[in-house]
C-alpha cells in the first residue's frame, strides 16, 4: 500500500467553505487526478505540511481565523520553501501584494477575479499550457527513453516531495550531482521548474505505453 505522504498533492488554505470548494474544483479541473487537501486555518495548514512538506501548489487567503496580513505567506513559505504559492484574497492592497511577492508568492489574485483568470494562473504555476490543455502525455516507455536510470531515481524522489539535499542523502550522491541531474531532467522533459517536471512525469507514467496500446 502506497504511503500517502509520497502522493503529490495541492493545498488550499481558506476558511470560507464555498471559496475553498471553488478553489479545489479549479485545481482538479486544471490537473485532473491531483489530490487536493484543504485547511481552514494557518495552524491546520502547517500541521498538514509537517507531515507532507512538499505539495505541488499552495493557494492561501490572507485573512484566516488565526492570522492576518502576509504572515500566512511567510509561514507557509518557511514550511514549504520550494512550493509555488498563490495568494487568493479579497484584500486588494498594493502594499500587501508587494509584501507577498517579496516573501516569494508566485501570484496575488483578488477574489473578484474571473474563474478563467484563476484557472490560467493555476495552470501556469503547475505547468500546464496557457490554453488549458495538459502537456501531451507520452507513456512510460517514452519516459524510460528520455531519462537515464539515475535520472529516473532522482525524479521519483522529487515526486515523493524530497529536497535536493534529501535526494542526495538517499541516493548516496553529492548535492552538485543531484543539481546536475535536476537540470538535465528539466531540459529533457521540457519543464521550466520542479513542479512542472513532477506534473509531466506523472502524466507520462499514467499514460498507457505504446506496447500496451498495441
Amino acid at each position: 500500500m502506497q504511503d500517502d505522504r509520497l502522493t503529490p498533492f495541492a493545498l488550499v488554505v481558506e476558511d470560507h467553505p464555498l471559496v475553498a470548494d471553488s478553489l479545489i474544483a479549479c485545481i482538479r479541473d486544471c490537473a485532473p487526478g491531483l489530490e487536493v487537501h484543504s485547511a481552514e486555518s494557518l495552524r491546520a495548514a502547517l500541521h498538514i505540511l509537517a507531515r507532507r512538506p512538499s505539495p505541488l501548489l499552495i493557494i492561501t487567503d490572507l485573512a484566516l481565523t488565526d492570522t492576518k496580513g502576509t504572515q500566512a505567506v511567510r509561514s507557509l513559505r518557511e514550511a514549504a520553501p520550494e512550493t509555488p504559492l498563490l495568494v487568493f484574497t479579497a484584500l486588494d492592497d498594493p502594499m500587501l501584494r508587494s509584501e507577498a511577492k517579496e516573501l516569494g508568492a508566485s501570484g496575488y489574485l483578488i477574489k473578484s477575479t474571473s474563474t478563467q483568470t484563476l484557472r490560467d494562473e493555476v495552470r501556469a504555476v503547475i505547468g500546464m499550457h496557457p490554453a488549458g490543455q495538459p502537456v501531451p502525455p507520452e507513456g512510460a516507455g517514452k519516459l524510460n527513453r528520455l531519462l537515464t536510470p539515475k535520472q529516473l531515481a532522482v525524479i521519483e524522489e522529487l515526486v515523493a516531495g524530497r529536497s535536493n539535499k534529501q535526494i542526495a542523502a538517499r541516493l548516496n550522491l553529492s548535492d552538485e550531482t543531484v543539481g546536475s541531474h535536476m537540470k538535465e531532467i528539466l531540459s529533457r522533459l521540457g519543464a521550466r521548474n520542479r513542479t512542472e517536471a513532477v506534473v509531466r512525469y506523472l502524466q507520462m507514467i499514467n499514460q498507457p505505453s505504446e506496447q500496451s496500446r498495441g
